[in-house]
């Protein structure tokens, strides 16, 4: 399973099986991330006949981006792969350009982590979370 909450609009899933997206989906969420994600993943993997037991691992995308986005995203990966006991890597931005080498570099980093291990997000600059004291 696919999970990129990096773009602040909108909410990109997708199920992989070996070497392609298998079924996938893309929702708008602007400002309702954390309200969404949970209740579009269920349906996903419904329309998909897929169970979350099925699942083998969890990939998602670390960064950069929004910093409430890839909390959102970030948090319900390691969770789901903690609850699941399933592994869960973070991809970044810049680690691919098409689809066949995000595909690529998710199956490279699945031979590498174990499960347990959680994905922490990269930014690509300070969060801006607070206001800002002159």
């Amino acid at each position: 399973m696919f999970i990129n909450t990096a773009d602040e609009k909108k909410v990109f899933l997708g199920l992989i099986k070996k070497d392609k997206f298998i079924a996938q989906k893309v929702f708008f969420a602007r400002y309702r991330q954390a309200e969404k994600l949970l209740v579009e993943l269920h349906r996903f993997l419904q329309a998909a006949n897929c169970k979350l037991k099925n699942l083998k691992a969890l990939a998602v995308i670390a960064g950069p981006g929004p910093f409430t986005a890839l909390r959102i995203g970030i948090t319900t990966a390691n969770t789901l792969g903690w609850s699941l006991r399933i592994p869960v890597v973070g991809i970044k931005f810049n680690e691919f350009e098409n689809t066949d080498e995000l595909i690529k570099v998710i199956n490279q980093k699945l031979k590498k982590v174990r499960v347990g291990q959680t994905v922490e997000p990269f930014y690509g600059r300070e969060p801006r979370i607070t206001i800002k004291n002159d």
